[in-house]
């Protein structure tokens, strides 16, 4: 499918918007239509009383004069759970009602630091934080890049920034007491996704959990990767094609699994504004979801099974960008692809608050910045969401910067009324209508860019996105200099001002390094050699036939480390060349 396909059919989509509005305004029997739905529609509303006896529905309707304003209304958003899905793709979402939630609570916050002892120890800290088990794993350099917290030469990188992992106790240790039905893991890594995911769904089976019930997501999103992070093991082309084998296995065997998280985080934090970070990020879901097709897999399946990761910044934009780019992704997936399930037309997404707003100077203003981009994520109805902690300018986050974080999203979703007693209380207020409008057009206008180049890969190719994201990262560097952007306590209001408090940092002592290392060589010596090395030659066959390698590194994990798998598909495939 090219991007042309999904330009037409959003097209048509808008001028069918257009039309519906026109004939409200002549057809008589297509008014009382409307306005008959729409009264039913009101007539099921169910309402509440809240603590200051006030009564107020369950979901907030608009009130309209004409049935013109009722067909575009439906056409461009529709209610809350229905196509195109621009307010939410569920009908009750975060509402609280009777002390419960149609959905658990969407807070996931970031943890890895040191080793997976200290890890785990930080994962039952935050859970006791938050209503819902929902964890989500950030890993160390050493393990991002496929190198074994035994190599010398990258000591110093062990546990800095996230957690060392390079064996298959390593993920044991790690999860130990999560692998539980009501447990949802998340895995930002990439390059070495496919082995820290067979890791993770073989452990779960050794703790006697079944696959179908395993639920989490891991990122394993090359094209991001060569946007934005060039933390890839191998080629594009080959990190693509056994991204699809981990996919394509999955959906067979694991379906309540993500093996695929879209992300356009990483794309926003490397520079690009929020409408590139839409376009690009969609554009690359959609080459998964050609790559998929052409393994024969079914489109609903696939729409189902491909969830989305974003930014919520302190840009205008944020107000309505993941609503906008739901209404993309549905009418694509529908009109383009021809998805009749619903559940394969609504857009999963994952929403983090924006670390590239964070500052050290004046760091507890960041407690301020990120509750307001909260604010602005909720307003978009993700299903998961992280709250960055203030102090990661400085530091790994610290357990009482952590606290906040997560104290911060349960203030919005069990204190503020605007989130647990009405759904879409802002929801097609006028800014908000007025951006997601534009925030649509300029989606389809960078797709017009990219199928012109040629389609999306050929655009990575040429440099496009690299050339995009580098010239918007320029663009605000300059404008946080210039003071146009204006940073508070920064840039703006910082003159004579002297720091209120010390950040505690976290540290990674030589010990625990000292200790991953005899932890990572003991398991090694312990192994035997010959299953080894029968492992990673099965590994080498299954890529150079082009078989399902993630299928063979499911076989091997517990025996061939991260490094070895690595190493081993890097002499079929070559290594990653970066890019600058």
């Amino acid at each position: 499918m090219s991007l042309a396909d999904i330009i037409q059919a959003n097209d048509q989509y808008h001028r069918w918007i257009e039309e519906s509005v026109d004939r409200a305004k002549k057809d008589k029997k297509y008014q009382k239509d409307l306005e008959q739905a729409w009264q039913e529609k009101i007539s099921a509303l169910e309402y509440r009383s809240l603590p200051t006896e006030l009564e107020i529905p369950l979901i907030a309707l608009p009130h309209f004069d004409h049935p013109a304003q009722i067909a575009r209304y439906l056409g461009e958003w529709g209610f809350p759970g229905e196509f195109p899905y621009g307010l939410s793709i569920y009908p009750k979402a975060f509402l609280i009602v009777d002390n419960q939630r149609e959905h658990e609570e969407p807070t996931r916050i970031f943890a890895g630091l040191g080793s997976p002892e200290m890890t785990h120890e930080r994962f039952r800290y935050i859970v006791k934080q938050q209503q819902s088990k929902r964890l989500s794993t950030a890993f160390d350099t050493n393990t991002l890049l496929g190198r074994s917290a035994d190599n010398p030469d990258y000591f110093f990188d062990i546990g800095e920034g996230g957690v060392s992992v390079t064996t298959y106790q390593d993920v044991l240790t790690l999860y130990d007491g999560f692998f539980e039905d009501d447990v949802s893991i998340s895995m930002t890594i990439n390059g070495p996704s496919l082995w820290m995911t067979a890791a993770r769904l073989q452990a779960a089976q050794e703790r006697g959990q079944n696959l179908a019930k395993v639920r989490g997501t891991s990122q394993t999103d090359p094209c991001k990767e060569d946007d934005a992070q060039n933390e890839l093991l191998f080629p594009l082309g080959p990190s693509i094609k056994i991204a699809m084998d981990m996919f394509e296995w999955c959906s067979l065997h694991a379906p309540l699994y993500y093996p695929i998280n879209v992300s356009g985080y990483h794309i926003e934090q490397k520079g690009a504004t929020p409408i590139q970070q839409a376009a690009f990020t969609l554009a690359n879901g959609f080459v998964y979801v050609d790559e998929a097709l052409q393994r024969g897999m079914n489109i609903n399946t696939i729409g189902k099974r491909l969830p989305f990761f974003f930014t919520s910044g302190m840009d205008f934009e944020y107000i309505a960008l993941l609503s906008a780019v739901r209404r993309v992704w549905a009418v694509a997936l529908r009109d383009a692809y021809g998805a009749d399930d619903l559940n394969a037309q609504k857009l999963k997404a994952h929403v983090q608050t924006s670390g590239r707003s964070l500052y050290e100077k004046e760091i507890q203003n960041n407690i301020s910045r990120t509750a307001l981009e909260l604010f602005y994520a909720l307003l978009n109805y993700p299903q998961a969401l992280h709250s960055n902690s203030y102090d990661e300018p400085i530091t790994t986050p610290t357990e009482d910067a952590v606290r906040i974080a997560s104290d911060t999203q349960a203030i919005l979703f069990e204190e503020m009324g605007g989130f647990k007693d009405m759904m879409a209380y802002l929801s097609d207020s006028s800014g908000r209508r007025e951006a997601y409008h534009r925030i649509i057009h300029g989606i389809l206008d960078y797709f017009r860019e990219i199928d012109q180049l040629g389609g999306t890969l050929q655009a990575k190719a040429d440099g496009f996105f690299r050339d995009e994201i580098s010239q918007s990262s320029s663009g605000y560097d300059q404008q946080v200099h210039s003071g146009e952007r204006r940073i508070i306590g920064v840039n703006r209001y910082s003159e004579g001002r002297k720091e209120s408090r010390t950040v505690s940092r976290v540290e990674v002592s030589g010990e625990v390094k000292r200790k991953r290392v005899d932890d990572v060589r003991r398991f090694k010596e312990q192994r035997d050699p010959k299953k080894v090395k029968m492992g990673i030659q099965k590994l080498q066959e299954a890529a150079s036939s082009g078989e399902n390698v993630f299928e063979v590194t499911m076989a091997i994990v517990k025996e061939v480390t991260l490094d070895e798998w690595t190493h081993a598909l890097q002499e079929v495939y070559g290594m990653y060349r970066r890019k600058i």
